[in-house]
């Protein structure tokens, strides 16, 4: 069967401020400077872990680090077009973004990451379909191989919403890569994660895979599990996606950038209420996922992890052995972005991985084992 790719429309380059999230100082001196901070104009995404940086403005942390912070709204596949254009000069964003573009534009780079997707990805299905979840599968067969195997192998023939030439997509096409299968297997509705889930929900395709608001979405309305996290791909990882110019021209605002989202997730991990509280209340207002503080606190540090210093960055992301190591990652873009034809070649990491280099001056600035907040 050939591939179908149903594309929704996007305003890829649209900017929308997000409400209350503008600095209160309003005189710059025609530097890129606001009352002696500079502005960072930062683009992130509604979803709950990549709206963190509103914590960091609300606290007035970013101030104190000297940077004037302008939150941008962006949707998901917006986030790279927006950089590359100079919209914006960081992005909240993972490896999977910067591989997709570093061949038309390699001044994209990858900066720093702080949060792996460890369990966040999952492909949800329908209660009443011929699907079974993993779980319900390795019952029957009383193995969690065969059950993985057998759970994608019924994907075929079927079809999937996601979103394609993303990590969602990624996710899909390495979990049918694993077990022998292609894209050309089954057929993909390609839709913006809220597009799909409400496509999805409305009786689009067979399974839906998306972010964790959406997700849990579809979980309220019935929907079930089918596989997720490592049983789908290697994790995506979110951090400052970022321009090569920008890390050379302007590291020390980047790094203080990367300090106040470590005390983020600090204050998250010891405010978790707090801290859900804010997220949640902005997300909800920004789309329909309908997330709420307890489903919120479940999520942190347990489907997907945050890093709230930089040890535990490099335990995590840097360290071969570690739950999310980058270049597992990294070579799986690589293979599925090149596979599905998204680029014309592979992006070599030396070139646009910058994360080594970056963590090792910020340990510098800011020493590898903060505590508190």
């Amino acid at each position: 069967m050939k591939m179908t790719r149903i594309v929704a429309a996007l305003p890829v380059l649209a900017l929308v401020a997000l409400t209350g999230c503008n600095s209160s100082s309003d005189s710059s001196d025609g530097t890129g400077s606001t009352e002696g901070l500079t502005t960072v104009n930062v683009g992130i995404s509604p979803f709950q872990d990549t709206y963190l940086p509103i914590i960091g403005q609300e606290m007035g942390w970013f101030e104190e680090a000297g940077l004037d912070v302008n939150l941008r709204s962006l949707a998901w596949n917006a986030a790279m077009p927006a950089l590359i254009s100079g919209d914006v000069d960081i992005a909240v964003n993972n490896t999977t973004g910067v591989v997709s573009v570093a061949n038309a534009d390699p001044d994209v780079v990858y900066a720093y990451g702080w949060n792996p997707f460890t369990e966040g990805s999952a492909l949800m299905i329908r209660p009443d379909s011929s699907l079974e979840p993993i779980d319900a599968l390795e019952e029957e067969l009383g193995d969690h191989d065969e059950a993985r195997t057998a759970m994608i192998e019924s994907l075929a023939g079927k079809t999937i919403v996601t979103t394609l030439s993303t990590d969602m997509g990624k996710q899909i096409n390495d979990a049918l890569a694993s077990v022998g299968m292609s894209d050309t297997d089954v057929t993909f509705v390609d839709m913006d994660p809220d597009a799909g889930l409400a496509a999805f929900l409305s009786g689009t395709g067979d399974a839906y895979l998306g972010g964790v608001p959406q997700r849990g979405t579809a979980l309220e309305q019935g929907m079930l599990i089918g596989l997720a996290g490592p049983d789908l791909a290697a994790p995506p990882i979110n951090g400052a996606v970022t321009t090569r110019s920008f890390v050379e021209d302007q590291e020390s605002e980047l790094l203080a950038f990367i300090d106040v989202m470590h005390r983020i997730i600090r204050y998250c991990d010891a405010e978790t209420d707090a801290c859900g509280a804010t997220i949640t209340d902005r997300l909800n207002e920004e789309t329909a996922a309908g997330l709420t503080v307890e489903g919120f606190k479940e999520y942190w540090q347990n489907i997907e992890l945050y890093a709230p210093n930089a040890q535990a960055a490099e335990e995590m992301i840097l360290d071969a052995d570690g739950v999310s190591y980058w270049k597992a990652t990294w070579e799986s873009d690589n293979n599925y972005l090149v596979e599905t034809d998204a680029i014309p070649a592979e992006v070599d990491a030396e070139t646009n991985f910058l994360m080594p280099g970056v963590w090792e001056a910020y340990v510098d600035a800011y020493g590898a084992d903060q505590t508190g907040y």
